[in-house]
Protein backbone atom coordinates (compact mmCIF):
# COMPACT_ATOMS: atom_id res chain seq x y z
CA UNK A 1 0.00 0.00 0.00
CA UNK A 2 2.95 2.55 0.97
CA UNK A 3 4.43 1.48 -2.50
CA UNK A 4 0.94 2.65 -3.84
CA UNK A 5 0.91 5.96 -2.29
CA UNK A 6 4.28 6.92 -3.27
CA UNK A 7 3.47 6.36 -7.07
CA UNK A 8 0.24 8.69 -6.57
CA UNK A 9 2.14 11.65 -5.26
CA UNK A 10 4.67 11.04 -7.79
CA UNK A 11 2.11 11.18 -9.99
CA UNK A 12 0.72 14.55 -8.78
CA UNK A 13 3.51 16.05 -8.55
CA UNK A 14 4.30 15.24 -12.24
CA UNK A 15 0.88 16.83 -13.08
CA UNK A 16 -0.60 13.60 -14.22
CA UNK A 17 -4.24 13.14 -14.01
CA UNK A 18 -5.29 11.42 -10.91
CA UNK A 19 -7.46 9.10 -13.43
CA UNK A 20 -3.84 8.07 -14.89
CA UNK A 21 -2.12 7.77 -10.92
CA UNK A 22 -5.42 5.36 -10.54
CA UNK A 23 -5.15 2.82 -13.64
CA UNK A 24 -1.56 2.57 -12.42
CA UNK A 25 -2.32 1.43 -9.27
CA UNK A 26 -5.05 -0.77 -10.25
CA UNK A 27 -2.58 -2.30 -12.98
CA UNK A 28 -0.12 -3.18 -10.14
CA UNK A 29 -2.43 -4.08 -7.80
CA UNK A 30 -3.75 -6.91 -10.24
CA UNK A 31 -0.03 -7.84 -11.44
CA UNK A 32 0.82 -11.02 -9.46
CA UNK A 33 3.81 -10.89 -7.65
CA UNK A 34 6.23 -13.65 -9.08
CA UNK A 35 7.69 -15.06 -5.74
CA UNK A 36 11.28 -16.63 -5.46
CA UNK A 37 12.03 -19.71 -4.04
CA UNK A 38 12.94 -18.90 -0.73
CA UNK A 39 9.71 -16.22 -0.16
CA UNK A 40 7.77 -19.40 -0.54
CA UNK A 41 9.88 -21.57 1.65
CA UNK A 42 8.60 -20.05 4.34
CA UNK A 43 9.89 -22.98 7.24
CA UNK A 44 12.89 -22.85 5.75
CA UNK A 45 13.14 -26.25 5.15
CA UNK A 46 15.04 -26.35 1.16
CA UNK A 47 12.38 -27.55 -0.42
CA UNK A 48 8.51 -26.28 -1.31
CA UNK A 49 5.02 -28.17 0.39
CA UNK A 50 1.72 -27.51 -1.44
CA UNK A 51 0.59 -25.64 1.40
CA UNK A 52 3.88 -23.67 0.66
CA UNK A 53 3.28 -23.35 -3.31
CA UNK A 54 -0.17 -22.65 -2.98
CA UNK A 55 0.66 -18.83 -2.52
CA UNK A 56 1.34 -19.07 -6.18
CA UNK A 57 -1.63 -20.13 -8.81
CA UNK A 58 0.41 -21.37 -11.08
CA UNK A 59 3.03 -23.18 -9.24
CA UNK A 60 0.09 -24.71 -7.14
CA UNK A 61 -1.63 -26.29 -10.06
CA UNK A 62 1.66 -27.56 -11.83
CA UNK A 63 2.65 -29.04 -8.34
CA UNK A 64 2.06 -32.46 -8.81
CA UNK A 65 3.75 -32.19 -12.77
CA UNK A 66 6.60 -30.84 -11.16
CA UNK A 67 7.53 -33.08 -8.63
CA UNK A 68 9.12 -35.79 -10.15
CA UNK A 69 10.24 -37.82 -7.94
CA UNK A 70 6.94 -37.83 -6.53
CA UNK A 71 7.89 -37.21 -2.51
CA UNK A 72 5.40 -34.82 -1.79
CA UNK A 73 7.52 -31.71 -2.22
CA UNK A 74 9.10 -29.14 -4.85
CA UNK A 75 13.32 -29.22 -4.55
CA UNK A 76 15.51 -25.80 -6.27
CA UNK A 77 15.60 -27.82 -9.24
CA UNK A 78 11.97 -28.85 -9.48
CA UNK A 79 11.19 -25.14 -8.54
CA UNK A 80 13.76 -23.65 -11.25
CA UNK A 81 11.95 -26.12 -14.21
CA UNK A 82 8.98 -24.45 -13.63
CA UNK A 83 10.26 -21.07 -13.57
CA UNK A 84 12.27 -21.43 -17.06
CA UNK A 85 8.51 -22.42 -18.60
CA UNK A 86 7.20 -19.00 -17.97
Amino acid sequence: MTRHLVYVAVAVVCGLSSNVALAEIRRMAQAPKTLSFDELDKNHDAKLSLDEASADDKLFVAFKTLDKNKDGYLSREEFAAHRQTQ
